[in-house]
């Protein structure tokens, strides 16, 4: 518990009580790393109005505003973040029908979970195959979240989002939205908060067996003809690579990298198992392969961080890791990816701090 100067409370122009602003919050707990320092200030926002009067108070005072959802794709530097981190919590979620259109919109605090078990539950396809991933609503196409062959893109309809300098509402539909692997136009331009999103969810599908894992679920004749039956495999595969739920790690901190066909035969030439797929930029590579089968990187350890042994583009930090250890890790990954391949290798994990 918080004592009461511990704390500050801002009132709208009618006394009542709007948000609280806490200072110094420690942001560890509150991501999937859990390392980092701590937040000068900090706010639950659970509405709009409650969003509009955080960014107001961020201006007044002239400090920058970082978004935080549930903490799973980003790393907090230990000398935390000097500014006002708006933890966002607007809850809600409901199926829209219009015509023959079916949206489900929910508000960003939403767990990205539960929105995939609300869409299944009633047989709609779109989203199945993002089962499992440990985002929240808000933070969804921000990210361009993507998993097994599917992306946000490929059903984001629409998002409300409050303008960081206005304070106004506004409505931005898909066609004003670019979207890339791991990134979007929220990312890039970064000058809204997203409070709501619209995605279009159809009645009517198919399986998306893109990827080897899933299709060898189906091979084995376990029922994978639902919606819902799709996200429950798609959960046991990821839950299957992923470490325990007491440990602190990433999720996939690394893109897989994008190739050109020319780089990719020449590579496949040296390793000829290297898998491919097919996008509209060139090759995709799965990382993983490369950090498993080429350098035997799965379960490295380098100080206090260490390369999971099921799934090595996730890390996991040990009790008294930092995130300058998860920085020191994260280069010799480069360094050798480099050196072996010639692959110039991203971070999919963003570092945090207030813009």
């Amino acid at each position: 518990m918080l004592s009461s100067n511990e704390y500050n409370k801002e009132k709208s122009n009618n006394g009542s009580e709007t948000y609280i602003i806490r200072k110094d919050v420690p942001l560890a707990p509150l991501t999937t790393l859990r390392v980092g320092g701590s937040a000068r200030f900090f706010t639950d926002a659970r509405s709009n109005e409650e969003v509009i009067s955080a960014l107001s108070y961020a201006r007044k005072r002239g400090v920058g505003v970082a978004v935080l959802g549930r903490g799973s794709n980003l790393l907090v530097p230990d000398e935390g973040v000097d500014g006002l981190v708006i933890h966002l919590a607007i809850p809600g979620v409901e199926l829209v029908e219009e015509g023959d259109k079916t949206f489900l919109v929910a508000g960003a605090g939403v767990a990205w979970n539960s929105v995939v078990d609300t869409a299944t539950s009633v047989n709609l396809w779109g989203i199945e195959n993002l089962a499992g991933i440990p985002s929240s609503v808000g933070a969804a196409p921000v990210q361009n979240i993507g998993a097994y062959g599917a992306e946000l893109a490929n059903v984001f309809a629409w998002a409300e989002a409050v303008d960081k300098k206005t304070g106004e509402i506004v409505r931005i539909n898909k066609s004003d939205v670019s979207f890339g692997y791991r990134q979007s136009t929220f990312k890039q331009e970064s000058k809204w908060v997203v409070v709501r999103v619209a995605l279009r969810l159809s009645k009517i599908g198919e399986p998306n067996f893109a990827y080897k894992d899933l299709s060898g679920v189906n091979e084995r004749d376990i029922p994978l003809k639902t919606p819902k039956e799709i996200s429950h495999a798609v959960r046991k595969i990821r839950a299957s690579k992923m470490p325990l739920a007491n440990i602190g790690s990433s999720g996939s901190f690394f893109k897989n990298p994008v190739l050109s066909t020319e780089k990719y035969e020449a590579l496949q030439e040296r390793f000829p198992e290297l898998p491919g797929f097919e996008t509209p930029k060139g090759i995709k590579v799965p990382l993983a392969w490369v950090l498993d089968n080429v350098l035997g990187l799965k379960g490295f350890t380098f100080g206090r961080v260490r390369l999971h042994e099921k799934q090595p583009l996730v890390l996991t930090t040990l009790p008294g890791a930092t995130s300058a250890d998860v920085d020191a890790c994260v280069r010799e990954v480069f360094v050798r990816v480099k050196e072996a391949t010639g692959i110039e290798v991203e971070r999919e994990t963003e570092t945090f701090f207030a813009k």
